[in-house]
């Protein structure tokens, strides 16, 4: 079972670096594989589903896929839904790997911040376990 680490920002939360690529099943048979695009995501266990900053989107080439309606406390906003593999890192043994969770919809993120990119959602953070330390300040996610 893979887990991933990462700190937690008192005043943001917890902070963890995600790659995101267009989607392999979308390349070529024999093409290279997409270029990973690493950005900030917040792990927001509030959020239904994971989110992308569209300008995040648009640097990974992502296709938009469909447009949705996606609501707030206070109103309802139109947002695209990409396409893409999203990318955790984790080591094990003191060697670094990058896990793929393919295919993935990503919301789009309309509200822009200087602190992160992406929120994941519980549709990816329910298939594993999230565990937050206080006192140490940093969270593991394990899938």
């Amino acid at each position: 079972m893979p887990c991933s680490t990462f700190p937690i920002d008192p005043a943001v939360g917890p902070i963890v670096d995600v790659g995101i690529a267009p989607p392999l099943s979308l390349v070529p048979q024999g093409d290279p594989p997409p270029s990973i695009r690493w950005v900030k995501a917040i792990a927001d266990t509030g959020c239904s589903h994971t989110a992308l900053h569209s300008g995040a989107a648009a640097a990974a080439g992502l296709p938009i896929i469909s447009k949705i309606f996606v609501r707030s406390t206070t109103h309802t906003v139109p947002a695209n839904v990409y396409l893409g593999d999203l990318f955790l890192r984790y080591t094990v043994f003191n060697n670094s790997y990058e896990f793929p969770f393919r295919d993935r919809p990503f919301t789009e993120l309309v509200q822009n911040s200087p602190d992160y990119d992406a929120l994941l959602g519980m549709d990816l953070l329910g298939i594993g376990t999230l565990v937050v330390n206080g006192q140490t300040r940093s969270a593991t996610f394990c899938w």
